[in-house]
Formats: structure tokens, C-alpha cells, sequence
């Protein structure tokens, strides 16, 4: 589901038409492969959008910004990107801020480590997609305990997503999503 948000927004940053790239993480991993495959799920609401390049970052930055670069000498005319992880993020960050496109070629992606909330602040990101951790342990445990004392548990728990964005950043629901303690 916040794959297939990704692509909404980025679909709104670009103004719903273009070519946009994906970096997943790895190939055969299940959280990358649904964030990649609700993303191509999210991009199918758009006919006018492109989807010119999927490439893995490997959970490296520096793969990262590699594939970001090959994408972008492989599409002058790129105009967004959907990054699935903190470090293909970065990579991502910083292969459009060494070319001079950051700002320019919008940037979606999963994740709310500090450096991609500096990069958010500083407009190299558009847009994250956040988890709710505090949520998804809560759940995990009361799942465990109710597991453990015999009660069914849903086979799947969705404690949701959050944009995070420039705009919304200081607002205090998103600072408490960001920093739960």
C-alpha cells in the first residue's frame, strides 16, 4: 500500500505524465519485491507515466547512487524517482545532487532515517513514505501475547502508512511519528 502511494504522489509531483525510475533493493526479497510490485500496481492508474528503468540498489548507498546515475545518462528526460529503502534513497539523493537535478528529478522514498529527513528539508527528497515502528511493534507483541493465550490473530496487520513531506514536516502528528519516545 505505500508503494502504490509512491506512486500517487510521485504521479502528482510530475504532473502525471513522464518517465519515472524505481530502485528497489533486492531482487527476491519479499518486502522489495511488494514495494516494487505496488509501485508498477500504483503506476498502472496512469497511462501518461513511464516506468523507463528498475534497478537495485543492493541496500547500498553507493549502488545507489550508481544505478541513479545509469538511469539518469539512459534518460535525460527523467522526471522522478521511487527509492524502496533508506539507502537506495541516499544514493538516489546524491547522484541527482552531484548531476544538478536535485529539485528537478522528484524523489519518493520509503523510509524516515535522518539523513533522508535533512534531504527532505533541504528539497533533494519530495516526499517519504513512512512506517508507523512504534505501531508495528505494539501489534507484533499484542499478536504474540494473543497468539500465545489461544485468541485468533489476523494473518495480516496493517498499522498504515504516513507522507512525510516538507510541508508537513513540523506538524506535531508527524514529529510524534518521527520520534516516538
Amino acid at each position: 500500500a505505500g508503494a502504490r502511494k509512491a506512486a500517487d504522489i510521485l504521479s502528482e509531483l510530475i504532473g502525471g505524465e513522464g518517465k519515472v525510475g524505481l530502485i528497489p533493493f533486492w531482487p527476491g526479497a519479499a518486502t522489495s519485491e511488494m514495494r516494487e510490485q505496488g509501485f508498477k500496481d500504483g503506476l498502472k492508474q496512469y497511462p501518461k507515466i513511464t516506468l523507463a528503468a528498475v534497478l537495485y540498489s543492493q541496500s547500498d548507498v553507493r549502488v545507489g547512487m550508481d544505478v541513479t546515475e545509469d538511469m539518469l545518462t539512459a534518460n535525460a528526460d527523467l522526471k522522478g524517482i521511487f527509492a524502496a529503502n533508506e539507502s537506495g534513497a541516499m544514493g538516489a539523493a546524491q547522484a541527482l545532487e552531484a548531476a544538478g537535478k536535485a529539485g528537478q528529478v522528484k524523489l519518493v522514498a520509503f523510509d524516515a532515517a535522518d539523513r533522508q529527513l535533512e534531504a527532505l528539508k533541504a528539497g533533494t527528497i519530495q516526499a517519504l513514505i513512512v512506517q508507523r515502528p512504534f505501531a508495528m511493534g505494539y501489534e507484533g507483541v499484542k499478536a504474540a501475547v494473543d497468539h500465545l493465550e489461544g485468541r485468533p490473530v489476523e494473518k495480516r496487520i496493517d498499522t498504515g502508512i504516513t507522507v512525510v513531506t516538507s510541508t508537513n514536516l513540523e506538524e506535531p502528528e508527524i514529529q510524534k511519528l518521527l520520534n516516538p519516545i
